[in-house]
């Protein structure tokens, strides 16, 4: 029985008590029920031979067996994982008391009567083999991420090596032509959707009827931003006619150990849409996917929408970003700002990237509705959710692979770039790339897992290449750049020696000034959309080149840390909360 098998024929029923008049009970109401009684043993040593040999599906425990140590009992009896119903009788103590908390296929009281015993029989056998459905499932589950690490660490290596590999022949041949050539795919693809972020977007038509939504926020030691968050979410106007909410907040504390439990408490009192899920050790901190379905298990709204514990939305947000959701569009994405930009270099550099990546957003959504979904601020009709598994609780960036399902399952992504999610951008080098080394994993991950089925499936070719260039950027990163620290070493070459070139680049002319150019139009369309005066506008530009080089040190840490990984582990990344600036 310890192989977790399945009941194929009767149920097969033991007992075990020193009390011949209940086990004839038993017996006569365990056949009545057409199951098959196949006897009963009252010693220790007995008991274990019987239950060995026998292999039944389902034991009854009579708690005033004598000459037995009940503790000792079902603690060796667990080793076979059959259901045991225990039955009380005259004898009630501290023991009894507690296999009757920790049995999970309940009890029965002495005088037995013939129903209930058929009930709780039928009940029992039916949740031991949801628990071994569920066990089954999850060891296979288990298996097919252990082999998606294997795969993830084997392409990593070669990834690495490769890039590696072409760069130390470049410098030492002194020649890097084959780079503008590799360049041409991501570069190409740059400079295309630079030009689709220009056409306008289509205009969603508005719902007759506004649909119910829940929204999620998981929350892990969020003391410093929680309350703000919670006040923003239900200063929402998105209400029924009579004033009611038509959005639930499902709030899940997955095992904060500082005040925000203490601090939801408090809210949950003064706005009434607010719903708290506590996870507790050992469920709590896997994994955001986990958190998330979670709360879907427990979700009544036909939309759902996902933010961050350190969100910050206008009162018109909710009512504009779902009538995108009207129409064929499966999800839907909106725009992100940081509300410290100005703390420093580095939370503006944040707030210009999203600028750009919303950008590239506008441009997939009218490239046939490619868009793709982020941790904060994505909205998704629920039964899409369902339709493709959920959310993987072992995916380290859960959004882009909910993304990946929903696309190859048919669905649509929009983006909304009439309202946008503020969130804190990280302030400090080491938490920074904390954040963007989990996010190149996760975006490996999905690029490594999933590109042979997206190779393989039914999706137009224009989808094929909109899907594959979106997961596949972080694999161009350290080429891309070392293609620019090579043009900024010729042109120092160039300036001081004249007519020198350190490392050849002899590609044709077109192929060159694409590489060179391609990454500047995304950034140019992205400021100018923020509208800022002529020397912000050059500033931010230079600033958000210097800034991306640090995609090169990203690359390769991110390397590192997944060809040395033991598993995938999903690391949150810390909020100090602030002003909005």
């Amino acid at each position: 029985m310890t192989d977790y098998q399945l009941i194929s024929g009767k149920p097969k029923i033991f007992a075990i008590s020193s009390n011949n008049d209940l086990l004839n009970e038993i017996q006569e109401y365990v056949e009545n029920y057409e199951y098959d009684y196949i006897g009963s043993a009252s010693k220790e040593d007995d008991i274990f031979e019987k239950v060995d040999k026998l292999e039944p599906h389902l034991l009854f425990l009579d708690c005033d067996i004598e000459n037995i140590d009940l503790a000792k009992l079902t603690g060796d009896l667990e080793l076979f994982n059959i259901p045991i119903i225990i039955i009380v009788g005259n004898l009630f103590n501290e023991t009894v008391d507690k296999l009757l908390m920790s049995n999970p296929y309940g009890f029965l009281l002495a005088p037995l009567e013939e129903n209930e015993l058929q009930r709780a029989m039928a009940v029992a056998l039916r949740k031991h083999e949801q628990n071994i459905q569920n066990v089954k499932e999850a060891e296979s589950r288990i298996k097919e991420k252990s082999l998606e690490l294997l795969i993830e660490k084997s392409d990593s290596s070669l990834l690495l090596i490769l890039c590696v590999s072409l760069i130390i022949i470049a410098l030492l041949s002194r020649n890097a032509t084959w780079l503008q050539w590799v360049l041409l795919f991501p570069t190409g693809a740059m400079l295309i959707n630079s030009l689709f972020s220009l056409k306008k977007q289509e205009i969603p038509e508005p719902f007759e009827t506004l649909p119910f939504v829940s929204i999620f926020i998981p929350a892990h030691n969020e003391e410093f931003t929680i309350e703000d968050t919670v006040r923003s979410v239900c200063e929402l106007d998105y209400h029924n006619e009579e004033g009611e909410p038509l959005y639930e907040l499902i709030v899940v504390n997955d095992g904060s150990t500082d005040r925000t439990g203490e601090i939801l408490s408090g809210l949950k009192k003064e706005f009434p849409q607010v719903k708290i899920v506590t996870r507790h050790p050992p469920r709590s901190g896997k994994g955001k996917g986990f958190v998330l379905n979670d709360a879907l298990t427990l979700s009544r709204g036909e939309i759902i929408g996902v933010f961050d514990a350190d969100t910050r939305v206008k009162p018109h947000y909710l009512k504009t970003i779902v009538q995108y959701l009207n129409s064929d569009i499966d999800g839907v994405q909106s725009r992100v700002k940081m509300f410290n930009k100005n703390e420093n270099f580095l939370a503006r550099m944040q707030h210009v990237e999203f600028a750009t990546f919303g950008n590239t957003l506008i441009a997939k959504d009218n490239l046939d509705h490619t868009g793709f979904l982020g941790g904060n601020g994505q909205f998704v009709r629920k039964q899409a959710i369902i339709d493709c598994g959920r959310w993987d609780g072992f995916a380290v960036t859960e959004d882009l692979n909910l993304a990946i399902k929903i696309i190859l399952n048919g669905g649509k992504i929009s983006y909304c770039s009439e309202v946008a999610v503020y969130q804190e951008a990280v302030t400090n080098w080491r938490a920074f790339f904390r954040q963007r080394t989990r996010w190149a994993i996760g975006n490996f991950e999905t690029l490594f897992v999933y590109f042979p089925q997206i190779v393989r499936s039914k999706l137009s070719f224009k989808k094929k290449f909109n899907v594959l260039e979106h997961i596949s950027f972080y694999s161009f990163n350290l080429l891309i750049f070392f293609g620019f620290v090579i043009t900024i070493i010729n042109a120092i070459s160039w300036f001081f020696f004249h007519n020198t070139t350190m490392i050849r680049m002899n590609a044709p002319i077109f192929v060159g000034i694409l590489s060179g150019i391609a990454f500047f139009p995304t950034i140019i369309l992205a400021l100018l959309r923020d509208k800022l005066g002529p020397v912000e506008f050059i500033k931010d530009m230079v600033k958000y080149y210097i800034y991306c080089f640090h995609l090169i040190p990203l690359f390769f840490i991110t390397m590192h840390t997944m060809m040395t990984r033991k598993e995938r582990k999903w690391v949150k990344t810390v909020h100090k909360g602030g002003k909005t600036q």
